[in-house]
């Protein structure tokens, strides 16, 4: 069993080189980045395939675990391969603090990057049709679910992080694939509108909200939409990142 992990982390570090050299040739890689995003979802259904009329299951592993290393080995390996000097940290605590990924070069954290596989559990953040209905609720005594909360709770990790690491807001980005459980058709949004309401919400720039696809109905743990619409947003932050 432990072979078997060792060589899925392997592969997931293989692909993270090959996208590395890609960015380092100024390609886009956002479309190859979800394209193994859903490849990890499938790896964590695996159990599916034991299904027979005696066993039945509807669990699968969550991903985020596996979705933050292949990130994190991504920019892992685009440093090593320019040299760059990057050291990177993986959900390393400091001062009861633990960011998803930290970068640090010459002893200074010069980013961090939270990924969200989905954003289901702070909606509030992201969407504002979510969060009226969700104030709704609990304002009418429906929900003792506070969306104001999620906010606040949100901007204080992020000032938590800008305190602890002395980094500058600027340098701090969301990470998330996709809208998946924030969109709604009935919400009649585009992407700028989540943008423009996530920096308000969260005080930092919408430049700053990395989101891979611009579309807004994309699952990628079941994705019968197969258009990705990859967008730039990935690349760019690793272009600033560089300077």
């Amino acid at each position: 069993m432990y072979n078997s992990k060792v060589s899925f982390y392997n592969k997931i570090d293989e692909v993270s080189i090959n996208i590395s050299k890609l960015l380092i040739d100024k390609k886009l890689v956002s479309k190859e980045i979800l394209l193994n995003i859903i490849d990890i979802y499938k790896s964590a259904k695996i159990e599916k395939n034991y299904e027979n009329e005696n066993f039945l299951t509807a669990y699968h592993s969550p991903i985020t675990g596996d979705f933050e290393f292949f990130i994190s080995r991504i920019l892992y390996n685009y440093s090593l391969l320019l040299n760059l000097n990057w050291k990177i940290y993986l959900r390393k605590q400091k001062g009861k603090t633990v960011p998803d990924i930290r970068i640090e070069k010459n002893d200074k954290t010069i980013a961090i990057i939270e990924i969200k596989a989905k954003a289901g559990w702070i909606q509030p953040v992201f969407s504002i049709d979510r969060f009226n209905k969700d104030l709704s609720n609990f304002e009418n005594g429906i929900s003792n679910y506070n969306p104001q909360n999620s906010i606040n709770d949100f901007r204080s990790q992020i000032n938590k992080y800008a305190e602890t690491y002395e980094i500058d807001k600027s340098k701090i980005y969301i990470l998330l694939p996709t809208l998946k459980l924030v969109h709604r058709e009935n919400y009649k949004k585009e992407i700028e509108d989540y943008e423009n309401y996530f920096e308000k919400t969260s005080d930092l720039s919408k430049d700053n909200f990395i989101l891979l696809s611009n579309n807004k109905d994309l699952d990628l743990s079941n994705p019968k939409n197969n258009e990705l619409l990859a967008s730039n947003k990935f690349e760019n932050m690793i272009l600033k990142l560089s300077e």
